[in-house]
């Protein structure tokens, strides 16, 4: 049977996977429909200017230009949706980074010791090193188990209980150590700067950014649409 913790971590494992296609999915649609609309703008304008003359004669100078005007708002919020979408994509995939790695299905030794219920049990700090490192300490509970004196028994749980730090020291020496690796990697292979390292793989993600992006993506796509239907319906109530 799995543990209740590592099955939480499962699931929510699964539903960030989904979730991220389900965003991937809906985004591409989003932009699909967005650079349709874009692009007929972008012919209507042309149109319009190289038939003045002949599209005048069905419609008012004002409502020409009431088309014009909305038909650039159609194609700058289109573009303020691009550049906000790639900024919104660009934190969005660095908290997902994040996310991924805190709820990965890798087991991974802990950095720090846990607090123990019964501190001089030998046996739950025989058990704690076995579970989080796979150090097998056996010939030692076999030593404290023979007829020995109190003394020497505490010597084995001491000992033990360092064994424990220590085993937890080099744990975290290990991820900071592969930090470091992976840092210099990415530096090297991107150009990347000190800064925009450290940035890259900064524990704090700010998420004001990304909900700032996001509702600069849902301002522009709506404005997109508005004033593009907006264009069909001037056009199809004031045709002469």
């Amino acid at each position: 049977m799995e543990r209740p913790f590592d099955t939480r971590l499962r699931l929510v494992y699964e539903t960030l996977e989904k979730t991220k296609e389900n965003f991937i999915f809906n985004f591409n649609q989003n932009d699909k429909i967005l650079v349709w609309i874009v692009g007929f703008s972008v012919t209507a304008i042309s149109l319009i200017i190289s038939k003045i003359s002949d599209i005048s004669e069905n419609y008012s100078s004002c409502i020409l230009k009431t088309v014009l005007l909305l038909l650039t708002t159609s194609i700058i919020s289109g573009i303020i949706y691009r550049l906000s979408a790639l900024l919104f994509l660009q934190k969005y995939q660095s908290i997902m980074f994040f996310l991924e790695g805190a709820f990965s299905k890798e087991k991974t030794m802990p950095t720090e010791t846990q607090e123990l219920k019964n501190p001089n049990d030998i046996h739950e700090i025989y058990q704690k090193i076995k579970t989080d490192f796979d150090h097998d300490y056996s010939d030692i509970i076999e030593l404290y188990n023979q007829p020995q004196s109190a003394e020497s028994k505490n010597y084995y749980v001491d000992y033990l209980k360092k064994e424990y730090e220590r085993l937890a020291e080099w744990a975290k020496n290990e991820y900071i150590y592969a930090d470091e690796y992976m840092k210099r990697v990415y530096k090297t292979a991107f150009g990347l700067s000190d800064k925009q390292i450290n940035k890259l793989f900064s524990q704090n993600k700010d998420s004001f950014y990304l909900k700032m992006w996001s509702w600069i993506c849902v301002i522009s796509i709506a404005v997109c649409l508005i004033t593009f239907v907006s264009v069909i319906l001037i056009l199809a109530m004031n045709y002469e």
